[in-house]
C-alpha cells in the first residue's frame, strides 16, 4: 500500500512539473511572439519616418532652387520650414510627428499648386521636385499602408489567448494606427 500512495506521489509531482513546464513555454511563446510583432511595428514606422525624413531633405533643396519674391511664397516656406523643424524635433514621439506632416502636406500641396500657376518660373526644376516629392509621396502612403497592418497584426496578437493573459503585465499596450489627423 505504501508503493502506492508513494507512486501515486511520484506521478502527481511529474504532472506538476510537466504543467508548469508547459505554461512556462507557453509564457515564454507568447511573449516572444508579441515582441515579434512589436518590433513588426517599430520596424514599419521606421519606414515611415526614413520616408518622411526624404522629404524633409528635399525642402531646403527647394528653396535654393527656386527663389522667388513673393510674399505669400515667403510665408508658405516659413510654414513649410516650421513644419520640418516640428518634425525633426519631435522624432519618437509619434504624434507630433504626424501632426508635423500633416502641416507639411497641405504646404507641399499648396506650393505646388502655386508653381503650377506660374509659368515664368524653370520648368526643369520643378518638374524635377514634383516628381521626386510625387515619388516620396507615393513611398510614405505605401509606408503608412505597411504599418498599419504591423499595428493590425501586433493589436490582434496582444487581444487573443492566451497572449492577452500576459500582455498587460508584460507591458504590451495597443499600438496607434497611421491616420491623417491624429
Amino acid at each position: 500500500m505504501a508503493e502506492l500512495r508513494l507512486s501515486k506521489g511520484m506521478i502527481a509531482a511529474i504532472v506538476a512539473v510537466v504543467a508548469v513546464v508547459i505554461v512556462l513555454m507557453m509564457v515564454a511563446l507568447s511573449y516572444n511572439g508579441m515582441i515579434s510583432k512589436q518590433q513588426g511595428v517599430e520596424n514599419a514606422w521606421g519606414n515611415i519616418e526614413a520616408r518622411y525624413q526624404r522629404r524633409v531633405e528635399l525642402i531646403p533643396q527647394l528653396q535654393s532652387a527656386m527663389n522667388l519674391s513673393i510674399e505669400f511664397q515667403a510665408s508658405l516656406y516659413t510654414n513649410i520650414t516650421e513644419a520640418r523643424t516640428r518634425w525633426l524635433s519631435s522624432i519618437g514621439n509619434i504624434p507630433a510627428q504626424l501632426n508635423a506632416t500633416e502641416v507639411m502636406d497641405r504646404n507641399l500641396a499648396v506650393l505646388v499648386a502655386t508653381y503650377e500657376n506660374y509659368p515664368q518660373l524653370d520648368l526643369g526644376v520643378i518638374q524635377s521636385f514634383v516628381a521626386e516629392l510625387s515619388s516620396t509621396q507615393g513611398m510614405i502612403d505605401a509606408a503608412r499602408i505597411f504599418y498599419n497592418d504591423a499595428v493590425r497584426e501586433y493589436n490582434t496578437a496582444i487581444k487573443k489567448f492566451p497572449n492577452m493573459m500576459f500582455a498587460g503585465a508584460f507591458g504590451f499596450e495597443e499600438a496607434v494606427y497611421y491616420s491623417q489627423g491624429m
